[in-house]
């Protein structure tokens, strides 16, 4: 048996020996996979994306001491000395094996683990084993230790998808491989050996999990690297306390702060946008490096201002879109929680629901087309009640009404807009046409389809919210439109430009007729409809919008350096907000109004608001007040509100808009939010200076309802 022993070892030393002579390095080939990151604007991480293989490179320097330490300690306290292999070590493994008749022990230092994880296949031979250690000492002649190191903290798995300790940190703990304190270098040097057998968050694991963390700390203060109040003080932390649940399947992972911030559905956007263009293999296991328009700091101020307010079970939702002067999308809420809903209801059609009805937003959109045909913001229209238009309602009465049946006397097109008439703007579509109105509207930015018909001024047809925010940037990029954007640039694994994207405009509406519609949308805010959006110190202009029966509600505005369109409704029907937050019913000028104010001032803060250009004149035909419509002599009955209007708009049907006035909005707020202006029923408003005109001037009074 000696002899035996004895010849076989000699034989297997001399072809160990030859075998190490002949081979070369092969190229790595089990880290080809690595996980692509999303950052903001800033640099913020905002997601990472990746297939089976989770892992995110790191340079040793980015890496923590401790958790080097502890790796050390744990797996091969003799790293920096030996030659790549451990002769004790390997030779107790292989007793052991033979006795046992199975399969190979450890034994491997950390070079051989790294050989073994980025060279070879697992199989768990004699031959490989022989192969391995061959490799790991020719590789210790050729590479210094550090690069060693640093190879196989990018290579072994840590559990949990996470391959590398760059995707370790993130996966367990939410933070970066920099930030890793002692607790959690002790944990994750301790889930080497078998990473899927000391989960914590798995209740059959958690004893093994807190075995693991003890025998690394020992080896740690056996070795000098932690002090002995250091070793109890992390023995008494509980590691539930610092490790994260675990997320089944989850190839996109959120930072913590973009999880506060409601990114998931911005996220999926951007996930779309990269497959489309590169391939889900390149965003899943190319590890490209992608920089977006979003900044996490103002998307988390969006999503707390959608849903501090709204964030009761049964109640609406708000979906919020902001874009910057070249159309960047710096803020994107589609909803209350994507884990529960993956509808983005900032996106419409493109995100998986519907659009929904824009109410009266969609007027200054009429107005920019009627400047468009030359038509004066100064032209005169009676504003009654109610007006009936024959034959325009599929050969019937189209029959329009103003919100709680306001008589605003005789109005030019700043009163008609500050106070949403619904006659004056019904006889202004008269004017333009609704064919124009609907080039115009996708010239401005409307991806929606819309159909050529008269109630398209009152806002009855399915937009989505970054429609209305991307024509409104328009008005406020002084009549150059913008194309939303998501991304900066995107990178490839080495740092290479693979993508740069560059913002284009196109004219749209001359700088003159923006700057028309910017004053008269300013005048809605400073003494409209608009007024709770107002922000202290910046200019604001904006539009109110509600549909019928309160089932959406609007604010669509810009400053000159934001434009931010808010909804709110129920996401899953179209059910009437009433009794919503302590409000009678929600209309454009109270939650919306108020979420925009708060989004606004979030966007502008260290920010110079900068200022409007103001029109030098109003420029074209001023129509008089007779256009050949009959008016209802005698108002509907107290109890309607307005015209009928079809529920979800047909080809060719018309209908009228129950406008955002806000008699009915009550004078208390549990969520503080006033109630929106009251217009006289028989004042006339006009214009502001410098034009004058010879009607009344006088405005409507404001409601005495806590208007701020």
């Amino acid at each position: 048996m000696l002899y035996v022993t004895t010849l076989l070892s000699v034989a297997a030393v001399a072809g160990f020996v030859n075998v190490l002579g002949r081979l070369d390095l092969p190229e790595a080939t089990g880290v080809a996979d690595e996980t692509t990151i999303i950052v903001d604007r800033n640099g913020d991480e905002i997601a990472r994306l990746h297939g089976e293989q989770n892992r995110v490179p790191l340079a040793l320097v980015e890496v923590s001491p401790i958790l080097i330490n502890a790796v050390i300690a744990a797996e091969d306290r003799d790293f920096f000395t030996h030659p790549g292999v451990d002769p004790v070590a390997i030779a107790r493994a292989l007793w052991a094996d033979v006795r046992s008749q199975g399969a190979l022990q450890g034994g491997s230092t950390i070079t051989q683990q790294y050989v073994k994880n980025a060279f070879l296949t697992p199989d768990r031979t004699l031959v490989r084993k022989l192969k391995e250690a061959s490799l790991s000492i020719k590789l210790e002649r050729e590479t210094e230790k550090t690069e060693i190191l640093e190879g196989y903290l990018n290579t072994i798995y840590f559990g949990r998808g996470s391959y590398g300790i760059g995707a370790a940190a993130r996966v367990w703990f939410g933070v970066s491989a920099a930030e890793l304190n002692i607790a959690q270098s002790a944990y994750l040097a301790g889930l080497i050996r078998a990473p899927e057998t000391a989960d914590i968050s798995r209740d059959h694991q958690v004893e093994e999990a807190y075995r693991r963390r003890t025998s690394v700390l020992v080896a740690m203060l056996e070795e000098g690297y932690i002090s002995q109040s250091e070793f109890e003080a992390t023995e008494r932390q509980p590691i539930e306390g610092y490790t994260l649940e675990r997320i089944a399947n989850a190839s996109v992972q959120l930072s913590p702060k973009a999880q506060a911030a409601g990114a998931g559905y911005v996220v999926e956007m951007m996930r779309r946008q990269l497959s489309d263009a590169y391939g889900s293999r390149a965003v899943f296991q190319g590890g490209l490096r992608v920089q977006s328009t979003i900044d996490l700091d103002l998307q988390l101020a969006a999503y707390e201002a959608a849903t501090d307010i709204l964030n009761r079970d049964g109640e609406p939702t708000a979906a919020v879109v902001v874009l910057d002067q070249i159309g960047g999308i710096r803020a994107l809420v589609g909803g209350r929680d994507f884990a529960v809903s993956q509808v983005n209801l900032a996106t419409g059609t493109d995100g998986g629901g519907s659009g929904r009805q824009p109410g009266s937003s969609f007027k200054p959109i009429v107005l920019a087309e009627a400047l468009r045909q030359g038509i004066s913001p100064l032209s005169q229209f009676e504003a009654p009640p109610t007006m009936e238009f024959l034959g325009l309602d599929d050969g019937a009465v189209w029959s329009v009404s103003n919100y709680n049946n306001a008589d605003l006397g005789i109005v030019d097109l700043f009163g008609a807009t500050r106070w949403s008439s619904n006659t004056v703007y019904a006889q202004l579509i008269l004017e333009t046409g609704p064919s124009p109105v609907q080039r115009l509207a996708g010239e401005l930015g409307v991806a929606a389809e819309l159909d050529p018909v008269h109630s398209l001024v009152l806002g009855t047809q399915e937009v989505s919210v970054l429609d209305m925010a991307t024509a409104y940037a328009t008005f406020a990029g002084r009549g150059e439109r913008h194309s939303p954007q998501l991304l900066i640039d995107v990178l490839d694994r080495e740092g290479k430009v693979i993508d740069r994207f560059a913002s284009s405009s196109d004219r749209v509406l001359s700088s003159q007729q923006a700057d028309i519609i910017t004053a008269i949308l300013g005048d809605v805010i400073a003494s409209g409809t608009g007024r709770n959006a107002a922000v202290d110190g910046v200019p604001t202009a904006g539009k109110t919008g509600t549909t019928q029966d309160y089932r959406d509600a609007w604010f669509v505005g810009y400053t000159p350096k934001f434009t931010t369109a808010v909804w709110v409704g129920f996401p899953d029907s179209n059910r009437s907000m009433l009794n919503v937050a302590g409000l009678g019913q929600v209309t454009g000028g109270s939650l919306p109004a108020v979420i925009w104010r708060d989004v606004t001032a979030a966007a502008h803060r260290g920010v110079e608001p900068g200022s409007f250009s103001a029109p030098d004149a109003f420029p074209g035909e001023v129509l008089g007040t007779n256009l050949g419509v009959t008016t209802t002599t005698t108002p509907p009955p107290a109890t309607t509100t307005t015209a009928s209007e079809p529920e979800a708009t047909t080809e060719g049907g018309d209908g009228a808009e129950e406008p955002e006035t806000g008699d009915e909005t009550p004078t208390s707020s549990s969520t503080e939010v006033p109630p929106e202006p009251t217009p006289d029923d028989t004042t006339t408003t006009t214009g502001p200076p410098p034009v004058e005109v010879s009607t009344t001037t006088a405005d409507p009074p404001a409601a005495d309802e806590g208007d701020e």
